[in-house]
């Protein structure tokens, strides 16, 4: 402990929480995956009417394209979705200090884009969340199905992108301080992530697999 709160909260931040958010992060992500599997499902004894494997991997990708139509019916959702995904990724991983981090984990790394590209992502990516939140609250049928889940996952998806901003351009407060609540906001993401909707981003590819499969084998589209 030193005389300076803001440096031991990053001190801490980069080294123990970090090691703790991380275990957590992995071990529920596998006891995730692995209920998932180990539930199975019925085995099907009707003989196969086309070919479920190669649907069910073709359904993964076709999956990301909106159906013919949503577009125009909420070009908000779609669009922004799309931003806020393609964004969030991009940041996380093309940001050279997070590239850094990664090749100290894995030993892996790859070129970083220029600082002014990634905060213009950054900008655009927070943009798009904020109009994701306006858009599901202006509309009753979507506010009605929201839960409290579902703005707490917004919000732990905002915070990084905030405090990383405020952080890199020292725009306001302790540089320190700010580093240290952009770590910990990022901490708390991990956390939560195996626990809530965040899973999605690993349960989808399980999840349009066994759909496209199961019409695949049908011979149905999926």
């Amino acid at each position: 402990m030193t005389n300076n709160p803001a440096f031991d909260l990053l001190m801490w931040a980069r080294g123990p929480g970090f090691e703790y958010a991380l275990i957590i992060f992995i071990a529920g992500t596998l006891l995730r995956v692995t209920e998932i599997l180990v539930l199975g499902r019925k085995k099907d004894v009707a003989p196969a009417k086309g070919n479920p494997v190669g649907q069910g991997i073709t359904t993964i990708f076709t999956r990301m394209l909106p159906k013919p139509g949503m577009l125009t019916q909420a070009p908000v959702t779609h669009i922004g979705g799309y931003i806020f995904h393609l964004g969030f990724f991009f940041t996380f991983l093309f940001f050279a200090p997070h590239i850094e981090l990664i090749d100290e984990l894995i030993g892996l790394r790859w070129p970083g884009a220029s600082t002014v590209i990634v905060e213009s992502v950054t900008a655009v990516t927070v943009v798009a969340l904020v109009a994701l939140l306006i858009t599901r609250l202006n509309d009753p049928v979507r506010r009605a199905l929201s839960s409290f889940e579902d703005y707490l996952v917004w919000l732990l998806s905002l915070l990084p992108l905030v405090t990383g901003y405020i952080a890199v351009n020292k725009l306001f407060g302790d540089y320190q301080m700010m580093l240290a609540l952009h770590i910990l906001s990022v901490e708390a993401l991990m956390v939560v992530f195996p626990f809530s909707k965040l899973m999605h981003a690993v349960t989808f590819v399980l999840a349009r697999y066994y759909n496209g499969a199961i019409q695949g084998r049908k011979g149905a589209e999926s």
